[in-house]
Formats: C-alpha cells, sequence, structure tokens
C-alpha cells in the first residue's frame, strides 16, 4: 500500500506512514468491535440505535430518525423490535480512564 500524503510504500496493517507519520485515509475506525452492543456514553433511553450506529459506521442522529419514522408508520413493530433489541444487545464494558503515570 502506499501513502496517500507522501506517495511512499508502507506496510497495510500499519497505523501510520513511516516516511511521513500520518494515518491512512481508509482507517475510519481505528478500533472495530465484533459485536453490536449498546455503549453507555452516547445513549439516550438504552442505546441501541447508538449501538447500531457505532457498530456500522452510521451517523446517529440520521439512525435515530430513520428509527423514529420506521416506528411511526409501523407502530407495535417499531416498539417491539426496539424492547426485543434492548433485551438481546449486550451492555458494552466499563472503561477505566487512562493513568497519568
Amino acid at each position: 500500500m502506499f501513502c496517500p500524503y507522501c506517495g511512499k510504500e508502507f506496510a497495510p496493517d500499519a497505523n501510520f506512514c513511516s516516511a511521513c507519520g500520518k494515518a491512512p485515509a481508509y482507517q475510519a475506525n481505528p478500533y472495530p468491535q465484533p459485536r453490536i452492543v449498546r455503549p453507555r456514553s452516547p445513549r439516550v433511553i438504552a442505546g441501541v440505535c447508538s449501538g447500531f450506529a457505532l457498530h456500522y459506521g452510521w451517523d446517529l442522529n440520521l439512525t435515530r430518525i430513520l428509527f423514529s419514522v420506521i416506528t411511526f408508520f409501523t407502530f407495535p413493530i417499531g416498539v417491539l423490535l426496539y424492547l426485543a433489541a434492548w433485551i438481546i444487545l449486550p451492555d458494552s464494558q466499563y472503561t477505566l480512564p487512562q493513568s497519568t503515570r
């Protein structure tokens, strides 16, 4: 692979270019999760929409709006799907703050 900034070749699994030190442009999510979880920080009710948005790389606001529209037009089905996802999807783990040492 070649760096889009300086044009030098670097390893495909490298996080930064060894020549210029910049991160490659294709690196959208540096910490991919293997499964869908309900995150603890950007949640409104249960974190179902934010879990799907973070896992698939979607915009969080558009995910919430789309789910609201789907729930409005198919009222009982949307609510039941949200409740089922709330029960099925696990919470994400607590993360401890970085040590200052």
